[in-house]
């Protein structure tokens, strides 16, 4: 079952910082797989009193030059095969980002760990981001390029042919970076009582919709071993716990909505990286 995301090149968002370069290294990887090209973005925001000396030192520009040189060497220590573009924007970060999303295969966004206001304006930004693209956004946290292990996708309360995209989207990841898919089913308290009531095997867990759906994915994919656990719907706590050994965390969301509780704390806690994958 192929990805309903085709075509496009992969966007990163450049701005100097050393998660911006993890970012771009990562799109590189994910560009060898989707054989796809890599548009490095700078984005110069307006200034409230803009320069009117004729003549003036083009700092935000050069600044902006330097950054995307030093994104372009990082790609090419990667894979210096993969077409790499760059582009200066002028205006608002989010509005500029969102219209290069359009057109992209994939978002790539890092998020440094340094000041605290820095970290909190880039995060209020990468919300935004997640919040409205129309293509998936991978969220790269500095020097958290993820661990050998399982790409793991939450299957949340959207209905199944919603999640399709998702679950096609980690099956694709596990099977370019060659591990496997867990598959993290959170469920609520009563749904798990109404089990336990209803007389069920307690050490068995029902299957749902979302399980046979994933034989179709096993089938598309048979070199990918794949396994599914049940967790209590909560805060994401129970993702972010698995995120320390995980090599990617999936997760899906529905275009134009804010981000919820859980969507929250996986884009602020998360130690891999996280794909975020949008639905109707």
């Amino acid at each position: 079952m192929n990805s309903s995301y085709s075509g496009g090149p992969i966007v990163v968002g450049v701005d100097g910082s050393r998660a911006a370069l993890d970012a771009v290294r990562l799109a590189v990887a994910e560009a060898q797989e989707l054989h796809s090209a890599v548009r490095l973005v700078h984005v110069i925001s307006p200034h409230p009193q803009p320069e009117t000396v004729y003549g003036a030192p083009d700092v935000d520009g050069d600044y902006g030059r330097t950054v995307l040189r030093e994104a372009v060497h990082a790609a090419a220590e990667i894979d210096s095969s993969v077409l790499v573009e760059t582009v200066v924007l002028h205006g608002q970060p989010e509005s500029a980002i969102l219209a290069e999303a359009k057109s992209a295969r994939l978002l790539v966004l890092g998020i440094s760990q340094g000041h605290a206001l820095t970290a909190r304006v880039l995060r209020s930004t990468v919300f935004t981001l997640v919040e409205s693209s129309v293509c998936p956004v991978l969220i790269v946290r500095e020097c958290s390029t993820g661990s050998d292990g399982a790409v793991v996708v939450a299957l949340g309360d959207a209905e199944v042919l919603e999640s399709d995209v998702v679950v096609a989207e980690a099956f694709r990841e596990a099977s370019s970076r060659k591990t496997d898919v867990l598959a993290i089913h959170t469920r609520s308290i009563s749904e798990v009582v109404a089990h336990v009531i209803g007389g069920a095997n307690t050490n068995v867990a029902p299957e749902t919709p979302m399980d046979a759906r994933l034989e179709s994915f096993r089938a598309d994919y048979p070199t990918v071993r794949s396994s599914t656990v049940y967790a209590e719907a909560g805060s994401g706590s129970e993702l972010v716990a698995v995120s320390g050994t995980a090599r990617l965390l999936v997760v899906g969301h529905e275009r134009g909505r804010t981000c919820g509780s859980t969507l929250t704390t996986v884009l602020r806690r998360a130690e891999c990286p996280v794909l975020v994958v949008p639905h109707a």
